[in-house]
């Protein structure tokens, strides 16, 4: 029988957000919001009653806790960062259109979405006080972080549909060309479906992929089709207020890249070598007051 092997996790950078705390078991819902609308309605809407710092945070991010008018409640990682410089000064090098922004992660999700992925939580743009932010969906029924899992050394349950996933977040960041992933910010569910999480240095303007090495062989059906249905409408409509020009031109840009790279690949090996097909992902069960 053919040894499947279990793909590593992303070459690192360096001080992103730490992910969310684990949440707890939660008792029977009063209310289950499910679906994306929703969820958005709930982010923008319900007061928050309760706030403390959020954990392993270095840009003064927060958790929040929200009150829908029926008393139901639930968390929020609430973050405020919004800066934007043509060059960051790095320990042994220079970091070129620097974006750390609450605006890419709204971005992020509006794009997830858009390619039909669902791989991460909802996030929309709320007022904080006075201070425009983003307000994120806590993940019920995390039981550990990536960097967890390599702490305590324990292996997934199925190594074919982890890999499945690890493919397509590495697509993904390439696609926005994220500059910032870590183990912290890729959350794992009860049943092992991932999400991504903190996409603030996202979405250079760009043009060419930031690794392409982390493309791989292997393609989600899902996702490559996705990638081809994105148009400049589409994306200047979804992503007004968040994304400029430049960022959409390099989105677009990268995303021809990919494709034709996955085209190549398909051409060379055939389709069945190199496309899969992901199973469906149904929202996660809301979680509780608490």
């Amino acid at each position: 029988m053919r040894r499947m092997m279990l793909l590593g996790t992303l070459v690192l950078a360096t001080g992103s957000l730490s992910a969310q705390e684990p949440s707890p078991t939660p008792a029977s819902p009063k209310v289950n919001l499910t679906t994306d609308a929703d969820r958005e309605r709930f982010l923008l809407e319900a007061p928050i009653v309760r706030r403390r710092s959020a954990p392993g945070g270095i840009t003064n991010s927060e958790r929040a806790t929200l009150r829908g008018a029926d008393g139901w409640e639930h968390d929020a990682h609430i973050q405020r960062i919004d800066e934007h410089k043509m060059v960051n000064p790095l320990a042994s090098s220079l970091e070129l259109d620097f974006r750390d922004s609450y605006r890419n992660n709204v971005a992020a999700y509006r794009l997830d979405r858009l390619i039909g992925l669902r791989m991460v939580p909802v996030t929309v743009v709320r007022h904080d006080g006075t201070v425009p932010a983003a307000f994120t969906w806590w993940v019920d029924d995390v039981v550990m972080d990536e960097k967890a899992r390599h702490q305590k050394n324990i292996r997934v349950p199925d190594v074919e549909a982890w890999n499945r996933q690890m493919w397509v977040l590495r697509v993904f960041d390439q696609l926005i060309y994220n500059f910032d992933r870590n183990l912290g910010n890729l959350l794992i569910a009860k049943d092992w479906q991932i999400w991504m999480i903190d996409h603030t240095r996202a979405f250079k303007h760009f043009k060419d992929v930031k690794t392409p090495k982390e493309l791989g062989s292997r393609v989600a059906r899902e996702l490559l089709a996705g990638m081809r249905r994105l148009d400049r409408p589409t994306l200047k409509e979804t992503m007004k207020d968040l994304l400029d020009g430049s960022q959409i031109d390099g989105l677009l840009a990268r995303r021809d890249w990919i494709v034709k790279y996955y085209d190549a690949k398909i051409a060379q090996l055939g389709e069945a070598a190199v496309v899969y097909d992901l199973p469906s992902r149904v929202t996660e069960t809301a979680g509780a007051s608490r």
